[in-house]
């Protein structure tokens, strides 16, 4: 047999350490971290803030069908006055229910503040053809344009064709203190 020298350790030391310094021969030796000094960062101009993002369609709506709305019977014309004293009455009715907020309602008081009487002529249609004043007060004289008024709010008081001519009817307006009126014709039936 045959026996060699062994190797010294520190000679095999080095070949590993040839060995490891070959195989890494190209290869960069990292370097230890080295901070680069920063800057500080340039100042942007200021910009206005961007308006937020609005969608352009509105949000859906909640569509909810049409209410149905009952459905009121027109009334029935009434038949044509059949004489003057019926159709004045009517008038009368037709001048309280469009003046009703300007009228006093309960008893008409003893003194009153104004008494104006008109006279209404017509056309055959009932419209109003001409407002006369057969009596102007003495008192609170400006009673008689309030009367004129509520007879003109009216408009039409309904055909007269087939009553006898002339077409005219009058009323006689009672003003209590606060200037507010009831209608002599109406007074008359309530008694």
């Amino acid at each position: 047999m045959h026996f060699t020298e062994p190797r010294s350790r520190p000679a095999a030391g080095l070949a590993a350490a040839a060995l490891v310094a070959g195989l890494l021969g190209g290869c960069a030796v990292p370097r230890p971290f080295e901070p680069v000094p920063s800057r500080p960062p340039a100042a942007e101009p200021a910009r206005p803030a961007a308006p937020p993002v609005v969608d352009a369609k509105p949000p859906p709506v909640a569509v909810r069908p049409p209410a149905t709305v009952p459905a009121t019977p027109v009334p029935a014309p009434p038949a044509p006055a059949r004489n003057w004293n019926e159709y004045r009455i009517r008038a009368a009715q037709s001048i309280a229910l469009v003046n009703a907020p300007l009228m006093f309602k309960g008893p008409v008081p003893e003194r009153l503040a104004s008494i104006p009487v008109l006279e209404v002529q017509l056309n055959r249609d009932g419209s109003i053809r001409q407002i006369d004043v057969l009596r102007t007060p003495k008192f609170s004289p400006e009673t008689v344009q309030l009367a004129m008024q509520a007879v003109r709010r009216v408009g039409n008081f309904g055909p007269v064709g087939h009553l006898p001519q002339p077409w005219r009817f009058s009323e006689t307006f009672l003003y209590n203190d606060d200037l507010k009126f009831q209608l002599h014709t109406l007074v008359q039936l309530q008694d």
